[in-house]
């Protein structure tokens, strides 16, 4: 995704500037989807090689998000799997807000507010969803 071009003028850096701007920060949204991806795939196979190791799933089972940290503690695959699942349902979330940061620092207002916009749709679809 190419973003606007900053909105700062007389800049004696010039476009290489932007491009290495750019670069940088499509690098770190990078390391935000793969951090994001690599850790729920490493919950995800925690929970699978759990059960392979002889841990039952539907010992205490995850009712809630609440649930999780007991079910983590308590070593239950289940907690590793939903905790896997919700890492990977948040990942998209840290791209947008990592892109919203870096928009509202080349004060690209108008991208940087529609990047806040869809953080409060996901938030309010989030609550509504979770029984808010």
């Amino acid at each position: 995704m190419r973003l606007p071009p900053s909105s700062e003028t007389g800049s004696t850096s010039g476009a290489g500037s932007d491009r290495r701007d750019e670069a940088r920060l499509n690098l770190a949204i990078s390391r935000v989807l793969v951090g994001g991806l690599t850790l729920a795939v490493a919950l995800l196979l925690g929970g699978i090689f759990m059960i392979l190791a002889g841990r039952d799933a539907t010992s205490g089972g995850v009712a809630s998000i609440g649930d999780m940290p007991r079910a983590i503690a308590a070593l239950d695959p289940s907690g590793f799997f939903y905790l896997g699942l919700l890492v990977l349902l948040l990942t998209p979330v840290g791209r947008v807000m990592a892109l919203a940061v870096a928009l509202a620092r080349r004060r690209a207002w108008l991208f940087c507010s529609l990047s806040v916009f869809v953080l409060a749709v996901l938030g309010l679809s989030a609550y509504l969803g979770l029984g808010g």
